[in-house]
């Protein structure tokens, strides 16, 4: 019955929900599960391909484009490859404020472009998009799920903390494809006990197939069933996104839920960008549909070093996003997946800029970034110590301010040892102030960020 349900969704009810809407996220999804087989050369002629047509229309029918080109004394036939991308500028959210009409391109209507709105931690930045764009959006991101063993009909129980994606899902919870999709979406940006206890009420009644959701949420949730004995909620697999997965949580989930996580980098601005297949050896990048380089003082960085992320979407005609420093720190990989995907890697998602640490190394005489969420380092560290939420704060190169709720056992010792660890790799002369209080709320965005930096250590 089940497997009858999942054929009529996959293979009647979306091509029937595509027409109605005028998307094409089924036929995408088609032609992306193809591709991904193919050989790392030739998804690199596909990605080149892609580009070298986005960078003509770009040319042609944006403003802004058009200029930069002109200015440097190009034309798109002057960029043939993905190492060619450095002869442009990067694009900054600052320029995307500056320049907002000249980046749309003036080949569309006005009545085809959907406008969007980025996430993140601060100010969000408005573009547009359209119908195509989207499709490939999702297509991609239902693919990465795939990876997971998720199919379209499984029972999801998604944990989400946006409140702009809660209330515009809260409209379509009549539409067909909620019901179709049985995805029942629970709000996490309040995470009392009491909230807590009502979500493992829900699992236990809905018996998931698939979570997926904020990373911090559902670690949250996954310390509460372990804690409290409920052993009973058995998914097929937790997909994490929107937050950096520490390196320490991944296990506590894992061994609440008995199952495998997988994690997903995404963004609005760029979309479903990279996930985690059943190997685990990595984040598969996809590819046909983005460009990713990782830079470090404008120098591309070698495999295995960490670089900020230039991204450039290739699939958003009506406003292109061309080199976008997306505000995230990742590494990239030269190395294949033994799963057979031709899809390049990038081994790490480190996490946002503003998550890394700064430090000034003596011997090199500069500032280096520190990523405290990586193993071995401040967040590891913190998973002995009983607190129920942590944020560090680096305020300069000289200060540093924790904030915490204390969790059951705590007591000075362990404040010693917190100020002593965080010391260790921010150095000796740095001032550490910690400061307990009785709550630590999301973020706007919803995201509970653990580490936050007023310095960015990519730009000292």
């Amino acid at each position: 019955m089940v497997r009858k349900y999942r054929w009529l969704v996959e293979n009647l009810a979306l091509p029937l929900y595509d027409i109605t809407r005028g998307t094409s996220r089924f036929k995408f999804s088609q032609t992306l599960q193809k591709t991904q087989w193919l050989t790392r050369q030739e998804i690199a002629r596909l990605q080149t391909r892609n580009l070298c047509v986005l960078l003509k229309h770009a040319y042609e029918t944006v403003p802004y484009y058009r200029k930069a080109f002109k200015e440097r004394g190009l034309s798109p036939s002057d960029v043939k490859s993905v190492s060619d991308l450095a002869k442009l500028p990067t694009l900054t959210k600052a320029d995307i404020r500056r320049n907002f009409k000249d980046l749309i391109s003036h080949d569309f209507p006005k009545d085809q472009l959907i406008p969007y709105e980025s996430g993140g931690t601060g100010n969000p930045i408005k573009f547009y998009i359209t119908k195509e764009k989207l499709s490939w959006e999702l297509a991609a991101e239902f693919r990465m799920y795939s990876w997971a063993g998720y199919k379209l009909g499984d029972r999801c129980f998604m944990i989400w903390g946006s409140p702009a994606d809660l209330s515009k899902h809260k409209a379509m919870t009549a539409r067909m494809t909620s019901k179709l999709e049985r995805v029942l979406v629970v709000d996490a940006f309040v995470l009392s006990d009491k909230v807590l206890n009502q979500f493992a009420r829900s699992l236990r009644k809905v018996k998931p197939e698939i979570i997926k959701g904020y990373a911090t949420p559902i670690y949250m949730i996954a310390k509460y069933l372990l804690e409290n004995g409920v052993d009973d909620v058995r998914p097929r697999a937790v997909i994490t996104s929107a937050e950096t997965l520490l390196f320490s949580r991944r296990k506590i989930i894992e061994d609440a839920f008995g199952c495998p996580v997988f994690d997903y980098y995404g963004s609005r601005e760029i979309s479903a960008i990279a996930g985690e297949c059943e190997e685990h050896s990595g984040y598969h990048i996809s590819a046909e549909n983005v460009v990713l380089e990782f830079a470090r003082e404008e120098q591309q960085v070698s495999p295995g070093e960490s670089g900020v992320i230039l991204a450039t979407n290739l699939r958003n005609f009506a406003m292109p996003f061309i080199r976008y420093e997306i505000g995230d720190v990742g590494k990239p990989s030269d190395e294949s997946c033994s799963c057979g995907r031709g899809l390049p890697l990038m081994s790490a998602i480190e996490g946002r800029v503003t998550e890394f640490m700064a430090v000034y190394d003596k011997q090199l005489g500069r500032v280096i970034p520190v990523s405290p969420a990586g193993p071995g380092v401040i967040g590891v560290a913190l998973q002995h110590v009983p607190l129920e939420s942590y944020r560090i704060i680096q305020e300069s190169l000289s200060k540093v301010v924790i904030k915490a709720v204390k969790g059951k056992g705590y007591s000075q010792a362990h404040t010693e040892f917190l100020v002593d660890y965080v010391r260790k790799y921010l150095g000796d002369s740095i001032t550490i102030d910690v400061e307990f209080v009785e709550d630590l709320p999301p973020l706007p965005s919803g995201k509970r960020s653990a580490f936050i930096s007023k310095i960015n250590p990519f730009e000292q």
